[in-house]
């Protein structure tokens, strides 16, 4: 089982450790810039974390009412699902078949940057908190979107991944992805567990 993990990450590292680099630059970069923006438009930042939050509790009533009840288990396990299956798979993997899920890609970070602004001493502590979680949650959805580039390269440039026809590079993206979420669904577990713990504590 450890060599596999090791085969799949020097894998990973082989093909992807340049793009991985520029894309975890661009991400952390653009968190940067929705905190400036949040910094030097407190009432933007106020409001998308009031947006944020008003969706998260219509969307998720199942989450917050396990966080309330304190059950750690159902929340780690609700949290992973929901970002392994929808915040990475769907959101980026999925869509950039078609492209979309770079705009998810530059989209989040700044939403992230925008809610977790210190404009305040309270924010600065909510920010001290959760930079944990940022940190991993951000780090899988790098991971996930690197490999997810080969599914746009196939089809627009198929030779980039040693192979003539599109359909032949399009399938040897989608095995390439598959490896690379075993890193993801790792990095996504750890991220869940870090979450709730900070929820916990906070609530």
């Amino acid at each position: 089982m450890l060599n596999r993990l090791k085969d799949i990450y020097n894998f990973y590292v082989e093909r992807y450790k340049k793009r991985f680099l520029y894309c975890f630059g661009i991400y952390y970069g653009l968190i940067i810039v929705g905190m400036i923006i949040g910094l030097l438009y407190p009432h933007t930042s106020t409001g998308t974390a009031s947006t944020v939050g008003n969706q998260f509790s219509t969307v998720l009533p199942g989450l917050m009412n396990a966080i309330s009840a304190g059950d750690i288990t159902r929340i780690i396990v609700t949290i992973f699902a929901i970002n392994s299956i929808g915040g990475s798979f769907f959101a980026l993997t999925l869509l950039n078949t078609v492209g979309l899920g770079t705009l998810i890609f530059i989209y989040r970070p700044l939403v992230w940057g925008l809610v977790y602004a210190p404009t305040s001493p309270h924010a600065t502590m909510l920010l001290v908190f959760v930079i944990p979680t940022l940190i991993l949650e951000g780090l899988a959805y790098v991971i996930a979107f690197t490999a997810s580039i080969d599914l746009i390269l196939a089809i627009a440039k198929p030779k980039s991944l040693g192979e003539e026809s599109r359909f032949k590079a399009w399938k040897k993206a989608w095995i390439y992805n598959f490896k690379s979420y075993v890193l993801v669904l790792i990095v996504l577990f750890a991220a869940a567990v870090v979450e709730t713990i900070t929820l916990v504590f906070l609530i």
